[in-house]
């Protein structure tokens, strides 16, 4: 089944290193958003299965990012970004709703075999 994937970061490069992955993961629709409005927007417009969201810069605008994507979309399949080590993000990410917790930057095994798991979510579960 093909998923669209919604990677929501400020920074270009790392957009960049994840869609590189997504396609490693099988993943061939990819759209990119630099800010939180610009992700509502695309969401808006093509409802992607599954959504990669930074809450690394600024966590008050990821989390509510986070939120307001699931809100939207309850099966939304989230992983979110977190800094390392911030255990505290992570769980609040979880809590959420967000499936899968990655650290930025990325390692890439572990952000592949994320997004792998990600994708392989049913819809609706």
């Amino acid at each position: 089944m093909r998923h669209t994937l919604l990677i929501v970061d400020d920074a270009d490069f790392m957009r960049f290193v994840l869609g590189d992955l997504a396609r490693e993961a099988g993943i061939a629709i990819i759209v990119e958003a630099g800010s939180a409005a610009e992700a509502l927007d695309l969401q808006a417009a093509l409802t992607p299965r599954l959504a990669v969201v930074d809450l690394s810069v600024d966590a008050v605008v990821g989390e509510g990012l986070l939120g307001a994507l699931l809100a939207r979309d309850p099966d939304l399949a989230v992983a979110a970004v977190v800094s390392p080590g911030d255990a505290a993000g992570a769980a609040r990410a979880r809590a959420r709703g967000a499936r899968e917790v990655l650290e930025k930057p990325y390692d890439p095994d572990a952000a592949l075999a994320a997004l792998q798991r990600l994708s392989a979510v049913p819809a609706g579960v």
